[in-house]
């Protein structure tokens, strides 16, 4: 009698353990496993991030960094040996006006210019931004064009611009009312200073960034407020930039 019941027990175990084991490949047990393993990888990935965030600084690479000020001394050098009026924009003109060269968590570089050219400039053939680009592209840089932001992406030869060391050229448009320039306008999600007035940019002044005499906007400490609110001078570190830098690897 307890033998019969034993095996009776035992067939009874065995039978929902199986049935247990089945129902993991049942569409409903596969839909779970998924949703755990999704979880998962989701409080792994929150983890990494607060850490590369709080401890992290969201760093690039010092090579990356390196890589960046080489590539931006060239693009200024470009710059001047075609007589072209720049200034650095976003960040990059954060860095000027604290007196600093960059920070660990930059990946890229911002400079701007106003374009297209006047008439009178000594290579308005340039106005044509498909010549603009092979030019470019005579300096040995690899150019990737965004006219929807009127933005030129430079980087060094075989290297994406999206992960790789790169600068940014933003094209500012010069815009007239009744023959009068009032404004430079560049209609980009990323600005919210996108209708500068003509008097805020220009007579362009002198300042020293990097070890080389360049120039800033007149009321670049105006800019920086509008662009970045009354924190400007202080360094600060976003949590898009952060999660910018660990997607595309520049921290390796």
């Amino acid at each position: 009698m307890k033998s019969t019941c034993l095996k009776s027990t035992l067939i009874s175990f065995y039978s929902q353990k199986r049935t247990s084991f089945l129902l993991c490949k049942t569409p409903v047990g596969i839909l779970r496993y998924a949703i755990l393993c999704f979880l998962l990888v989701i409080i792994l990935f929150t983890f990494v991030f607060e850490f590369y965030y709080r401890h992290g600084q969201c760093a690039v690479a010092e090579n990356y960094s390196k890589k960046n000020m080489k590539l931006t001394h060239q693009v200024m050098n470009m710059f001047d040996d075609l007589s072209i009026a720049y200034w650095p924009d976003c960040q990059s003109l954060l860095n000027v006006l604290r007196n600093e060269t960059y920070n660990v968590w930059d990946h890229d570089v911002d400079l701007s210019i106003e374009w297209p050219f006047e008439s009178n400039y000594i290579h308005s053939e340039l106005n044509d931004i498909n010549f603009f680009i092979e030019k470019f592209e005579e300096y040995g840089f690899v150019v990737e064009y965004y006219p929807n932001r009127q933005l030129l992406s430079l980087s060094s030869p075989d290297k994406r611009t999206a992960r790789q060391a790169h600068v940014d050229i933003w094209l500012w448009t010069r815009r007239y009312e009744n023959d009068r320039a009032i404004v430079l306008q560049l209609l980009d999600y990323s600005f919210k200073y996108q209708s500068r007035l003509f008097s805020d940019v220009y007579p362009l002044k002198s300042a020293a960034w990097l070890g080389r005499n360049i120039n800033i906007p007149i009321r670049s400490h105006k800019i920086a407020y509008i662009e970045f609110g009354a924190s400007y001078p202080k360094a600060r570190v976003f949590r898009r930039d952060c999660f910018h830098n660990l997607f595309n690897l520049r921290w390796l």
